[in-house]
């Protein structure tokens, strides 16, 4: 009998906005607020790619998102999404996201 491995789906819109469904309105505005960070994010990482400038966007009161690689316990880099939303720090780890 061969065993079969277990394969892991990518994730879709549809079915990311189906488990959406079960949290709360909190939840749902929080998840909201994290993926607008994630896309700022991203899109200021291919900014400053594209400019080869070392300037990154800081992660203050006046908001703005950013992706941070940190070391834990001597392991990693690990990436974290970081940003504010109403007057609290967020932080995030990016479980699949490559450099």
């Amino acid at each position: 009998m061969s065993k079969r491995k277990k394969t892991e789906s990518q994730p879709t819109v549809e079915g990311m906005l189906q488990q959406a469904t079960q949290l709360s309105k909190n939840e749902r505005i929080d998840l909201l607020t994290g993926l607008k960070a994630l896309i700022e994010a991203i899109d200021n990482k291919e900014d400053e790619e594209d400019t080869q400038e070392e300037s990154r966007p800081e992660c203050g009161s006046r908001g703005g998102a950013r992706i941070e690689w940190k070391t834990v316990k001597g392991y990693g880099p690990y990436p974290y999404l970081r940003f504010r939303h109403e007057g609290k720090y967020r932080s995030y780890y990016l479980k699949h996201l490559t450099r």
